[in-house]
């Protein structure tokens, strides 16, 4: 259990520099909301209450959002962009549902999409062993690295 603990913050953490980063690149971008607080700030000092302007850091843009305007930069720039499944995964660690057959087996990970008529859809189902966390950290690690790269300085 504490080897899953682990590696479920490792995996969180990408997913939150990965937004950090893709936040940072559209700041940077010519078409970029002003930040509207002088450079050098330190944004952690800000108490709760607090109210800043909206920027590309402070918006309330989802991760699939922010990949998405990604992307569309990157096809302006004739790149491809980063994985929009990304998402997917982020969603169903925030939203979904964790348990497992026995206290020895793996903990699954199962999430269900809104009801219709009654009715709900399976749409994520994995067991979170060792080899699915280092694939998921993995490409969470590589799109970070490809956002951070194209980041203008």
């Amino acid at each position: 259990m504490d080897d899953h603990a682990k590696r479920l913050g490792q995996l969180l953490g990408n997913l939150q520099s990965l937004e950090f980063a893709l936040r940072a690149f559209l700041q940077a971008l010519p078409s970029a909301r002003p930040l509207g607080i002088p450079h050098g700030t330190d944004i952690y000092a800000f108490p709760v209450g607090s109210e800043v302007p909206e920027s590309e850091i402070t918006s309330y843009d989802s991760l699939g959002k922010l990949i998405e305007k990604f992307n569309a930069e990157m096809s302006i720039r004739g790149l491809s962009g980063i994985d929009p499944g990304l998402v997917e995964i982020r969603d169903a660690l925030a939203h979904g549902r964790v348990s497992s057959a026995s206290e020895h087996d793996n903990l699954r990970l199962l999430k269900f999409d809104r009801p219709v008529n009654g009715r709900v859809r399976v749409v994520f189902n994995e067991i979170m062993t060792e080899a699915w966390f280092a694939g998921q950290k993995k490409r969470v690690y590589e799109a970070l690295l490809f956002v951070t790269k194209n980041i203008k300085p």
